[in-house]
């Protein structure tokens, strides 16, 4: 199914290209079969109207089927910028969710690029490779149904990404296939974890570069009353950084 994003300000909708079926706030329409839109088009239905867009990665929230709370976008850029992915990136993720960051990171890595992801759930497995056809015509990722502290994988990798309840638990057997100088994030929600987590990095051969949290605050622009949205999300995760060490030590 080809989809595209229909989007106003008050609702989000889904159109359906093939059968010109537009799917809005649990109800279904049918366009006209002369209709064609394009990304940037505008179109009025039931009194709103509704700009036209594609399914890219940060309207995930917007389009896709969720099993779990998703990461957020903001979240998401600073993965993909603090662990230098871009096009041909090697990527090891574990913790496919419903599949929000691996959407991004395919997006990231393009064609030339890998991402593989390691999940203990079959239903999230299937479940993000929906959402991921979605959006991709053709895309080289790479499911794998197991659990990321002992199994056994081909190959290394750029960046490793680990979104799981305890991955201190998983860093020794992950740095297996991390190459020297290559980054690694933890996304974790609690003080305990991130705690966990930069120990048995600091234990592992990791260099830990920082930890920090985003916070995102929209702002209401109305003339004369502009001000900032009460609606804020006050936390997601803790999200810490870390590089390879390759063990060599030179002294000069």
């Amino acid at each position: 199914m080809a989809i595209l994003i229909l989007k106003s300000r008050k609702m989000t909708g889904i159109l359906d290209t093939i059968t010109n079926r537009v799917t809005l706030g649990g109800r279904t329409f049918s366009l006209s079969p002369q209709a064609v839109l394009s990304p940037g088009d505008t179109l009025k239905l039931q009194g709103d109207e509704f700009l036209v867009l594609t399914p890219s990665p940060h309207l995930f929230r917007d389009y896709a089927k969720r099993s779990a709370q998703i990461i957020q976008p903001w979240d998401v850029a600073s993965i993909i910028f603090h662990c230098s992915i871009k096009e041909g990136s090697r990527v090891l993720e574990s913790g496919a969710g419903s599949g929000a960051l691996t959407t991004a990171l395919i997006s990231a890595v393009g064609k030339s690029g890998q991402v593989t992801t390691v999940e203990l759930d079959k239903k999230n497995i299937d479940l993000t490779r929906k959402n991921l056809d979605l959006v991709f015509h053709d895309h080289s990722w790479n499911a794998v149904n197991g659990n990321i502290s002992t199994i056994d994988l081909d190959g290394k990798y750029d960046a490793v990404i680990l979104d799981i309840p305890e991955p201190w638990n998983s860093i020794d057997n992950v740095r297996r296939f991390h190459i020297p100088g290559g980054r690694l994030c933890c996304y974790s929600p609690t003080y305990n974890q991130l705690e966990k987590n930069v120990a048995a990095l600091t234990q592992s051969g990791y260099y830990v570069e920082e930890s920090f949290e985003l916070i995102k605050r929209d702002i209401l622009v109305r003339d004369g009353a502009t001000r900032p949205d009460n609606d804020v999300i006050g936390h997601t995760a803790f999200l810490t950084f870390a590089v390879k060490l390759s063990g060599i030590v030179m002294k000069n």
